[in-house]
């Protein structure tokens, strides 16, 4: 009866129920949509049975802060003695090349793990069979399982692949299964070979493969963490050279991958759509108070013919609830288009596989929880306040608009002033995002992109193990590449400009010695002759590298200004000797290094880090003093770059027919890449921000025009009395300025306070940037003022004498 009735008095006011649904659905969609990204991201966890009890170790250099992986040996102690853990598995992400006769080389991503892996997360291969216990070990004969998607691109679903040989890094493998479609356990992973320690994992200071596993039946995280310390501590006296400050760290592979930053962010998000659903909240139960002055008299007649206060509450939560509800099927679609939009946005961002934006039972559940509190939030104050009425009273303060008007006027305006707090806060968050993304597009970046072209290769060690066989290689490759029609330039890198590189130790000639603790870390690149010709830079002081640097006796490398003003300041640092630091681990570990000569400064050329103010100091190291296994290739065209891929492709195996490239695109493509998480989150901070201003200034304008409503018989009185245009104009805009006022100073605040929380997404800007709250303000006073200025004008065109007779 209630609903039905709910219903009739929905469709008897058309324009009320239409702004209230479309303004709930922005909010009430807005949330669904980011909480799917939440559920997605934060919550859902690893689809496999008993998902929650699989968790990922690392170590942890107590003294440092720093994690990392963890040595095989500890490993090994780790599963012997834990008894919280019922099992444990080691593994190592990587790349791997896949050649056999009858298809292109291929780059896949693999990983390494040891033979339980699979029985730990409980699943087994749809064709062929798992790893055995002793296929981990040396010795054994290489195996491996594919993934569902490779078998299916490269092999066509070919069930008689199992059992075939293929070479994967240039060994002879046998292909023993087939995983099943969508499992990329850990992360993103198409091919699976056994984890078989070498020599140097075997060494307890070689921190490098990662572990995972799961908890025994009843045990929590922190039971096992505290066992593994206890366990770290053991092998800490027993070891004191190499397991000094050395504890475990164990957490859910969510909190592995998606935590940190990612986890702010999100849960920046969440905070923000809900600032927008209490402004849609604020903006109906205004719309509510509003209509509640007209239907005091319908109230008040059911109140005296017998109604009890509660039913009278209950009905108009129940006609809230229906508007929420309505709201929430309209939000609901608006969220599958903008689940749809963001997954899009993120489809190539490395994202793990087990991600997926889907609206589950949980965000369901969410959806219908939000509609229904939402309703009673947004009715339950007008509900309070049309309830208290009677019908002597309503009828004394007809057309007078005191009492219950004043009061519905009073909690009008709080709601206004917090919904102008509110917008005040997401538009200063939008507002440095957008100067954070200006300034992120107008960095500097020391190179034109255009016309460039980047792809990647990693030689296999059994093919290359020493560094002159790869030298060889690069030395046969570099003429292949040159001789390409269209290509103006050509080199090879260990990193294109803007995806990072590697760091050392330094030491300079004729200065102390620093501190262990204290060395200087620089980025160090290793690069062909002709790397900057490709980049089309020219050096500002000396020269670049030639063909002899890098051979012995000719010990030459290259700097960046930023090295040169921060390690030389005010000095001519041509001629100057420089020492890169040895390794402590690996087969390089303490291994003097000779002293180099710095021969030329190139101009800054952003290497990593484009949000950091200013760029790293980078050392250029021709290839040859250590060609490196992993590098890339790096293309300068004549026209379109993206039409030399296949013969730069040719061009390597031409060099060597089993070596794919992978990772191939342009130089922009990169620097994009890099930017995608201050476009994508910036553009939705953004829009939640453009919803919250125009719900504000739709809210501020609908009180201010209510009020003018409630005050018609007041400002006819004025005006008989002599009141001019302006001042009754003032009379009405000095009410929103008060308002204003008072939002600008709460908004400003809490914008101050929420701000930091975004400090991970900005780019040389601060979170208390006076600038942006300035600019903000401004904006939003502008936007307000016009608000007001429309209710407050059409105030000042009243008639008096029709003023005075309405009632």
């Amino acid at each position: 009866m209630q609903l039905k009735y709910a219903v009739r008095m929905l469709v008897k006011d058309p324009w009320f129920t239409l702004v209230s649904v479309l303004a709930l659905a922005l909010g009430i969609g807005v949330n669904s949509t980011v909480f799917t990204f939440v559920n997605a991201v934060l919550l859902r966890g690893l689809p496999f049975p008993n998902a929650d009890q699989i968790v990922h170790l690392s170590s942890r250099d107590t003294t440092e802060g720093n994690s990392q992986g963890v040595s095989y040996p500890d490993f090994q102690d780790w599963r012997t003695h834990a008894h919280t853990l019922s099992s444990l598995a080691a593994y190592q992400q990587t790349t791997m090349n896949i050649s056999d006769s009858g298809h292109p080389p291929e780059r896949a991503s693999g990983a390494k793990v040891s033979a339980n892996a699979f029985g730990i997360i409980g699943e087994r291969p749809i064709q062929g069979r798992d790893f055995t216990g002793t296929e981990d070990r040396k010795g054994a004969e290489p195996v491996a399982i594919l993934g569902y998607g490779l078998w299916k691109t490269r092999y066509g679903s070919d069930p008689a692949i199992i059992g075939k040989s293929i070479k994967i890094n240039d060994i002879s493998t046998t292909v023993i299964g087939v995983m099943a479609n969508g499992m990329k356990f850990p992360t993103n992973t198409d091919v699976w070979v056994p984890l078989v320690p070498d020599a140097d994992m075997e060494r307890r200071d070689v921190r490098r493969v990662d572990l995972f596993g799961r908890l025994a039946d009843g045990v929590t995280i922190k039971q096992a963490q505290a066992e593994l310390s206890a366990i770290c501590k053991s092998l800490e006296h027993q070891y004191p050279d190499t397991n000094k400050s050395i504890d475990a760290e164990i957490m859910t592979f969510n909190q592995r991958f998606n935590g940190g930053p990612i986890r702010m962010v999100f849960l920046a998000l969440m905070g923000a759509v809900g600032f927008v659903l209490l402004i849609a909240c604020a903006n109906v139960a205004n719309l509510l108070l509003s209509r509640s002055t007209r239907r005091s008299r319908e109230i008040a007649l059911r109140i005296a013919l017998g109604a009890s206060r509660g039913r009278v509450i209950r009905q108009l939560l129940v006609e809230s609830t229906l508007l929420a509800c309505l709201g929430g099927v309209l939000g609901w679609i608006m969220s599958l288009a903008g689940v749809r939009l963001f997954d899009m946005a993120v489809q190539d961002v490395g994202k793990p596989y087990w991600i997926k934006f889907t609206m589950d039972a949980t965000v369901f559940a969410f959806l219908v929880a939000v509609c229904f509190a939402t309703g009673i939030i947004f009715g339950i104050v007008p509900a309070l306040q049309v309830s208290k009425t009677n019908l002597n009273d309503i009828l004394k303060e007809s057309g007078r608009g005191n009492a219950g008007g004043r009061r519905a006027r009073w909690m009008a305006s709080s709601m206004v002033v917090a919904e102008l707090s509110l917008t005040i806060v997401l538009l200063a968050g939008a507002g440095l995002m957008i100067r954070s993304f200006m300034k992120l597009y107008a960095m500097d970046i020391g190179v034109d992109t255009s016309r460039m072209l980047t792809m990647r290769l990693a030689l296999p060690e059994k093919k290359y193990p020493t560094p002159e066989k790869r030298r060889l290689f690069y030395e046969a490759l570099l003429p292949h590449l040159a001789a390409i029609p269209g290509v103006a330039a050509s080199s090879i890198t260990g990193a294109p400009p803007g995806s990072g590189a590697g760091s050392r130790g330094i030491e300079f000639e004729g200065r102390p010695e620093p501190d262990s603790k204290k060395v200087p870390q620089v980025t160090t690149l290793y690069v062909s002759e002709g790397y900057f010709d490709t980049l089309g830079v020219s050096p500002r002081q000396g020269r670049s590298l030639g063909e002899k640097d890098g051979n012995p006796g000719s010990e030459s490398v290259v700097v960046n200004t930023r090295f040169a003003a921060q390690y030389y300041p005010g000095e001519d640092v041509i001629g100057k000797r420089i020492r890169l630091k040895a390794p402590t681990t690996g087969p390089d570990a303490q291994k003097i290094k000779p002293w180099m000569v710095i021969v030329g400064v190139t101009p800054t050329i952003r290497q990593r880090n484009v949000q950091d103010i200013e760029p790293d100091a980078v050392i250029y190291l021709s290839y040859v003093f250590d060609p490196p296994s992993g590098t890339a290739i790096l293309i300068r065209g004549r026209g379109e770059p993206a039409s030399l891929t296949s013969a730069v492709r040719e061009a390597v195996q031409t060099t060597d027919a089993d070596q794919p490239v992978f990772a191939v695109q342009t130089l922009e493509q990169t620097f994009a890449q890099q930017r995608w998480p201050y476009r994508v989150f910036g553009t939705m901070f953004t829009i939640f921000a453009i919803i919250a201003l125009v719900l504000s200034s739709v809210g501020i304008y609908a009180v201010t025009a209510y009020s003018v409503t409630q005050r018609t018989q007041e400002i006819g009185v004025r005006m008989a009395l002599g009141a001019q245009g302006r001042q009754v104009s003032w009379l009405i805009l000095r009410q929103g300025l008060v308002q204003l006022a008072i939002g600008l100073v709460l908004g400003t605040a809490g914008a101050l306070v929420a701000a930091p929380v975004l400090q991970t997404l900005l780019v040389q800007i601060k979170p208390t940037d006076p600038i942006t709250l300035a600019g903000i303000g401004l904006l939003f006073t502008a936007v307000t003022v016009c608000a007001c200025l429309i209710p407050a004008r059409r105030a000042t065109r009243l008639d008096p004498l029709a003023a005075l007779r309405i009632e």
